[in-house]
């Protein structure tokens, strides 16, 4: 089953020093990046839709902002599918679900979830008044705000724990299942 369950501070101190994750964490990981990448696409639309004056360029820079956010939300519910339908249930063996790392982390998606929800509900309306542009901007970079706070938690404290408490098994579980 692996180690058996010690404190948190314990197990950070044991990890540091074999920062080297499995490869289904590194992929977790790798998929931060490509999902960080796309973030920053969406932050320079947003920006250079936020100082354009012109009513047609803003109404085409909001189309084009559609259709990069309904592609990065589609990846980015892909890989919190398999954080909480893969790697979430393989670590509640060995830490509590209900409260600490992982009902922080599930209370986190559905936060990023509703914050996004928002701000394609702006951009769906498809107006593009100053005001709303300034909601859409103020939307985005609350949205990513928290998903980069939430992706450096996981990189910083759940994947290394997780790279403690999993069996070589249950490492290979994960690596097949978070596989696509």
């Amino acid at each position: 089953m692996g180690p058996p369950p010690i404190g948190c501070m314990g197990m950070m101190q044991e990890f540091e020093g074999r920062r080297k994750l499995c490869p289904a964490l590194e992929k977790l990981k790798e998929e931060h990046l490509s999902l960080a990448e796309q973030m920053n696409e969406l932050v320079h639309l947003a920006n250079n839709l936020k100082s354009t004056a012109e009513p047609t360029k803003r109404k085409k820079g909001l189309t084009e902002l559609h259709e990069l956010a309904s592609s990065f939300r589609s990846e980015l519910e892909k890989h919190s599918r398999r954080e909480e339908e893969d790697l979430y249930p393989l670590m509640a063996n060995y830490i509590e679900r209900e409260m600490g790392p992982i009902a922080a982390m599930e209370e986190e998606h559905d936060l990023i979830h509703e914050s996004l929800m928002s701000f394609m509900r702006i951009v769906e309306k498809e107006k593009s008044d100053p005001v709303e542009i300034e909601a859409v901007h103020t939307h985005l970079l609350r949205s990513i705000e928290i998903l980069m706070e939430h992706f450096f938690k996981e990189e910083s404290v759940l994947f290394p724990m997780a790279e403690y408490v999993l069996s070589d098994a249950e490492k290979e579980q994960l690596r097949v299942l978070v596989q696509d």
